[in-house]
C-alpha cells in the first residue's frame, strides 16, 4: 500500500458539484424515511393496522436490512467507487418509496420500507467518507454541516408537503392501477424526485483517499477492521452506546411526533403541518449551523477530547422534548419538540467528526457502518416500537402518548449523557503513544 504523500485538497471550485449532490441526496433521504410518521394516522386507517405494527413500520422494517447489511455496505464504500455506490443506493430507496404508493397491506408495505432502509444505509458512509477526503479537518466539521443541513430541509418538507396534499385532498389516477388516495399520492411524489439526482451522481469525480497506510495497523480485512475498533473498545463501546441511547429517544419521538399534537391537542395534520416543518426546519439548520462551528472551534479541535464534552451536553439540552406531550398548548409542545431537532444535528456533527479522527482512512465507512448498526435495530427499531408498546400495551390507551414519551425519553437522553462522559475519560486516558493516537495524529496530519 502505498504510503507517498498525498495530494493537495481539492479547491472549492471542485467541490461544489459533489456537495451540492450531497446536499441534495440528504434532503431526500429525510423526506423519505420521515414522511412515514408525518402520514402514520391515515396509513393506519387505510390499513387498519394497530399502533404497534405502525410503530414496526417506523422502525423495524426501516432498519432490517440496513441493520443486516450496514457492515457489507461499509466495506462496499471503503473499497469501490463511492459515487456509484450512491447513485445506485438512491435509486434504489426513491423507487422503493414511490412502491410504497400502491402497498395493498401492512406486509407489502413493510417489504418497501425495508427496501428504503437498505438504501438509505448507504448514504452517511459514502458521503462522510467523500467529504473527509475533500476537506481538511479544519474545514470539515463545517461541510457536514452543509451536508446534513440538506438532512433537515428535508426533514422539514416531508411534515409541508405531506401536509399541503392531505389538506388539497390530492388524489391521483394512475393507469392500471386506479385512483389512489392522499397519503398514497404523497408517496409516489416524493420518491419519484430521487432517481434523477442518483444519476447524476454518475457525473462526479471519485476524489484521492488520504491517509491510506498511514499507520503499521492500518487494517483491510473486516476481522481486522472489528479487532482494531475492538483494541480500542474502552472509547468506542461508551461513544457507540451514547450514540445509540440518543438516537433510540430522537427517532421515536421524531417518528410519533405529529400522531402526538394529533391525539393531545386534537389538531389536523394539515392545521399543523406548516408549523410543525418551519419549526423542525428552523430547529434543525440551526443546529447543523451550531454543531460545525461547534465541532471546529479551538476548544473542541484543540482540547483532547473537546469533542466529547459537547457531545455529553446535547442529550441534556434535548430533555424537553420528553415532556412535550404535557405542554400547555400546541405551539409550546412543537418549541419543545424543536430542542431533540436542536441538538441531534449538533451531535450528528461532533459524532460523525470523531469518528473520522479515530478510524484510518480505509475504514471510515466501516467505521460509520458499524455506529449505525450500533444504533439501527435497537434505535431505529426499538425507538418508535418502544413509544407505541408503552402506550398501547404498558398504559393500555394510546391516547397516553405523552406519557410514553417520558417514560422512553428521559431516561434514554440522561444515560446518554452519561455514556459520553465515560467515552471521554477514557479517550483522554488513551496512550499518547499508544494506536489511537498515531491514528488519530495520522488523520490530521
Amino acid at each position: 500500500m502505498s504510503t507517498d504523500a498525498a495530494p493537495p485538497y481539492p479547491p472549492i471550485r471542485q467541490s461544489w458539484w459533489p456537495m451540492l449532490l450531497l446536499f441534495l441526496a440528504a434532503n431526500i433521504y429525510s423526506i423519505d424515511k420521515a414522511i412515514i410518521g408525518v402520514l402514520a394516522e391515515p396509513i393506519k386507517a387505510d390499513l387498519a393496522i394497530t399502533d404497534v405494527q405502525m410503530g414496526l413500520l417506523m422502525g423495524l422494517a426501516y432498519t432490517l436490512l440496513s441493520g443486516l447489511c450496514g457492515l457489507w455496505l461499509g466495506t462496499l464504500v471503503d473499497r469501490g467507487k463511492r459515487r456509484t455506490v450512491l447513485g445506485a443506493a438512491i435509486i434504489l430507496w426513491s423507487l422503493s418509496t414511490a412502491a410504497g404508493a400502491f402497498a395493498p397491506d401492512f406486509a407489502w408495505f413493510f417489504i418497501f420500507r425495508a427496501l428504503v432502509g437498505l438504501g438509505e444505509a448507504t448514504v452517511g458512509p459514502a458521503a462522510l467518507s467523500l467529504i473527509a477526503d475533500m476537506f481538511p479537518p479544519s474545514r470539515r466539521g463545517r461541510a457536514l454541516s452543509t451536508y446534513l443541513i440538506g438532512a433537515t430541509i428535508g426533514t422539514a418538507l416531508s411534515s409541508i408537503v405531506p401536509g399541503w396534499i392531505v389538506g388539497a385532498d390530492l388524489h391521483l389516477n394512475i393507469p392500471g392501477f386506479g385512483r389512489i388516495i392522499p397519503w398514497r399520492t404523497a408517496f409516489l411524489l416524493c420518491g419519484m424526485a430521487g432517481p434523477f439526482i442518483g444519476l447524476l451522481f454518475f457525473t462526479v469525480k471519485e476524489p484521492h483517499r488520504r491517509g491510506m497506510g498511514a499507520t503499521p495497523a492500518s487494517p483491510t480485512k473486516v476481522a481486522d477492521k472489528l479487532a482494531y475498533l475492538w483494541r480500542q473498545r474502552n472509547v468506542v463501546v461508551p461513544l457507540f452506546g451514547g450514540f445509540c441511547l440518543h438516537y433510540i429517544a430522537f427517532v421515536g419521538v421524531t417518528a410519533w411526533a405529529t400522531p402526538l399534537l394529533m391525539r393531545t391537542f386534537g389538531v389536523t395534520l394539515a392545521g399543523i403541518a406548516n408549523l410543525m416543518g418551519l419549526g423542525m426546519l428552523a430547529a434543525g439548520v440551526s443546529g447543523y449551523l451550531l454543531g460545525g462551528l461547534a465541532t471546529d472551534s479551538r476548544y473542541a479541535t484543540r482540547t483532547r477530547g473537546g469533542r466529547m464534552l459537547i457531545m455529553a451536553i446535547l442529550p441534556i439540552v434535548a430533555l424537553p422534548c420528553a415532556f412535550s406531550g404535557h405542554a400547555p398548548g400546541v405551539g409550546v409542545a412543537i418549541a419543545m419538540l424543536a430542542a431533540i431537532s436542536l441538538a441531534t444535528p449538533m451531535l450528528n456533527v461532533a459524532t460523525n467528526a470523531t469518528v473520522q479522527e479515530i478510524a484510518p482512512n480505509d475504514m471510515r465507512g466501516f467505521s460509520y457502518a458499524v455506529l449505525t448498526v450500533a444504533a439501527a435495530l435497537p434505535a431505529g427499531a426499538g425507538g418508535p416500537f418502544a413509544i407505541a408498546y408503552v402506550s398501547q400495551t404498558i398504559l393500555g390507551d394510546p391516547g397516553r402518548i405523552a406519557d410514553s414519551f417520558l417514560i422512553v425519553a428521559l431516561p434514554c437522553l440522561v444515560l446518554a449523557s452519561l455514556c459520553f462522559l465515560q467515552a471521554r475519560r477514557a479517550y483522554r486516558g488513551a496512550a499518547e503513544d499508544g494506536e489511537l493516537a498515531a491514528v488519530v495524529q495520522s488523520i490530521r496530519s
